[in-house]
This record gives C-alpha cells, sequence and structure tokens, in this order.
C-alpha cells in the first residue's frame, strides 16, 4: 500500500501540467462570407452592390472583377443612398482591370466591415466602374 501511495504521488509530480492556452492574434471568430453581390456591365457611375440594414453590418471577404474593354478602372466606396452619395468614403482606391487581366482578391476571412448604424440611414457597400464594360462580383455577409 505504501508503495502504491509513493507511486502515485510520484506520478503527480512528474506529470505533465496544463499549460495556459497563448492569446489568440487576430480575429478569434473568422468570418464565412456567404453571399454573392454582382453588378453587370453597364455602369460607369457609382452603383449599390450591397444595401445596409439597420443593426447590421456589411463584411467584405473579396471580389472578382472583368472588363472586356482594352482598359479601365473601378473603386469600392460606402456610403447612404442608392449611388453611396451622402458621406461617402473610399475602401479600395481606384485598381486598375484590363481585358487580359482580371482583378481579383478573395481571402478567407473579411478585410473589411461597415459600422452597424441602428438609427437613421445604415450604410451600403457601391462600386463605381470607369468604363462601361466592366463586371463585378463580391464575396460579402451581413449580420
Amino acid at each position: 500500500m505504501r508503495r502504491l501511495l509513493l507511486l502515485a504521488l510520484g506520478l503527480c509530480l512528474f506529470s505533465p501540467s496544463a499549460f495556459s492556452q497563448p492569446t489568440a492574434v487576430g480575429p478569434a471568430n473568422a468570418i464565412l462570407c456567404n453571399q454573392i453581390a454582382n453588378m453587370a456591365v453597364g455602369p460607369t457611375t457609382s452603383t449599390r452592390l450591397v444595401q445596409g440594414v439597420l443593426g447590421k453590418t456589411i463584411v467584405v471577404c473579396g471580389w472578382h472583377v472583368t472588363n472586356s474593354a482594352a482598359s479601365g478602372t473601378f473603386t469600392f466606396t460606402t456610403g447612404t443612398g442608392g449611388t453611396c452619395g451622402t458621406g461617402p468614403a473610399t475602401i479600395i482606391v481606384p485598381q486598375s482591370v484590363s481585358s487580359n487581366a482580371p482583378s481579383a482578391d478573395h481571402q478567407s476571412f473579411a478585410f473589411f466591415s461597415t459600422a452597424v448604424v441602428t438609427s437613421g440611414t445604415p450604410i451600403d457597400f457601391c462600386v463605381t466602374p470607369s468604363v462601361a464594360t466592366i463586371a463585378v462580383t463580391v464575396y460579402f455577409a451581413q449580420f
């Protein structure tokens, strides 16, 4: 019995102890973008891709932009109103896109989110193409 007690005590002294978990770097919960917004070719003015909803945020994971013309640019903005015309803020500065080089950036996590507005007018997410030959797909979530 004494040997068993000494063995148990010895195992307790030399058993690995639980170490604390390291501090997480980055977001604790990844956001899955489970929705898609599209803009067909045609507009050359700011066009709303995602309409804001009171009490919800819009998070963006990426985009795919094509152009059937030789050259053009696009810009992503936020603001209110159907064209993000009130209080606009540039999210992605003008990016070049041509017929032989589409612009794509699709990450496995959200890289941008709008502020949550609980009263008044919610914030929309818009794109402004420079030519009428640009088509846009945006991967996003809204919650």
